[in-house]
């Protein structure tokens, strides 16, 4: 059983690393399953054994990586009873994950046009659920869909910036900065820097 497993998942990692290839030359929708098995050195029904379509294909290719993105805040907050903690071990785990996988993100910002709105819903249901488990949506200011939606388009605009520059900054050194914006504001970031140069 474990030999079929393994055999498996091997073949599954063959087609998803096939399909990223084929992304870097060719658009999603003109790839074909024989495109495919050629780049993965395997047969159509191997192929279809695992996916019924290219579209299935990239849906949990896609899904695969994005389950990996946050690890298990809830779980985290459990044990530390801390949202400022927690926070920062969603966005460490953030940019460690997409430096670890930077090949899968680098293809699928730059070749597949949908994936940044994904990303950035993914991002969003994804502390929506982190408010609701935590109950902290019960005592915030504003709705938590809206606090929801900010914190996940700063967090994807600062990923495509990171990837379109080559992940040039540490995975260390991105965190810090995103927990600065979240912690601070942007506005307050402008402020307190007017202030610092009336002060000159």
């Amino acid at each position: 059983m474990k030999i079929m497993n393994h055999k498996r998942k091997n073949s599954k990692n063959k087609i998803q690393s096939a399909l990223l290839n084929c992304l870097n030359t060719t658009r999603l929708e003109s790839i074909t399953v024989k495109q495919l098995c050629e780049h993965a050195e395997i047969n159509r029904s191997t192929f279809y054994r695992h996916y019924p379509s290219i579209e299935a294909l990239a849906e949990q290719t896609i899904t695969s990586h994005f389950q990996l993105l946050f690890g298990e805040p809830y779980t985290f907050y459990l044990k530390h009873h801390s949202i400022s903690e927690s926070q920062f071990y969603i966005v460490n785990n953030i940019f460690s994950h997409i430096s670890h996988y930077a090949y899968f993100y680098k293809t699928m910002f730059n070749y597949y046009s949908e994936f940044y709105i994904l990303l950035k819903n993914h991002i969003q249901q994804r502390y929506i659920i982190f408010f609701e488990d935590t109950g902290a949506e019960n005592d915030m200011l504003l709705e938590k869909e809206i606090v929801a939606e900010y914190i996940a388009s700063a967090y994807s605009g600062m990923i495509q910036g990171w990837i379109n520059q080559s992940l040039r900054t540490s995975p260390e050194e991105m965190a810090q900065r995103l927990i600065l914006l979240n912690s601070t504001g942007p506005i307050k970031l402008l402020i307190d820097a007017e202030k610092k140069r009336d002060r000159r």
